[in-house]
């Protein structure tokens, strides 16, 4: 049996409190996105990877746990994670968006004599989700192109590539008039 589960739930744990711990977003819920396919795949099609969920059995056939395979290394790992706060910021932005358009928003100052009351702009916070989203995307994207451009290795070498020069580069060209 692989370390993979311990590994995974430091990974959830990790990215479950520097969200800060949020009420409605448990661990178990980091964890079925992080072991979602369709997650995985968005990861796999951005850095040219084949991660998948997995369920560990016992030899009873139990499940003793979930894990990835092939087991991550940290820059994956990293990857993932800029992954999940791009859709978890996302996914914030177009809830709060949502819940604005539904409760009435007639008013955002209330002052009578000294005193005032001020209801939060959740469309403000919506842009700040939108922001908080595009930033990371930014993040994700120059980790994927410093991933891709230092992990890369050729799937296969054919043609005038397997020479140590190339034809087409040491072929002169002489023109004559004729």
């Amino acid at each position: 049996m692989s370390t993979q589960p311990y590994t995974l739930t430091y990974f959830v744990n990790n990215i479950y409190n520097e969200l800060g711990e949020p009420s409605d977003y448990s661990p178990q819920k980091i964890s079925a996105w992080i072991l979602d396919n369709a997650n995985l795949g968005k990861l796999n099609n951005l850095i040219g990877t084949c991660f998948a969920g997995v369920a560990y059995t016992n030899d009873c056939g139990n499940v003793t746990g979930y894990g990835i395979e092939p087991a991550m290394r940290n820059d994956q790992l990293a990857i993932y994670k800029m992954l999940f706060d791009y859709e978890y910021f996302k996914g914030e932005a177009r809830n709060m968006a949502k819940s604005s358009a539904t409760i009435g928003n007639d008013w955002t100052n209330l002052r009578e004599g000294d005193s005032s009351i001020t209801k939060i702009n959740k469309n403000e916070i919506s842009k700040n989700f939108r922001s908080l989203s595009r930033d990371a995307k930014e993040d994700l994207d120059k980790a994927v192109k410093l991933y891709l451009k230092y992990n890369a290795v050729p799937d296969q070498v054919a043609g005038d590539d397997t020479e140590g020069i190339s034809y087409y580069i040491v072929q002169e060209y002489q023109r004559t008039l004729n």
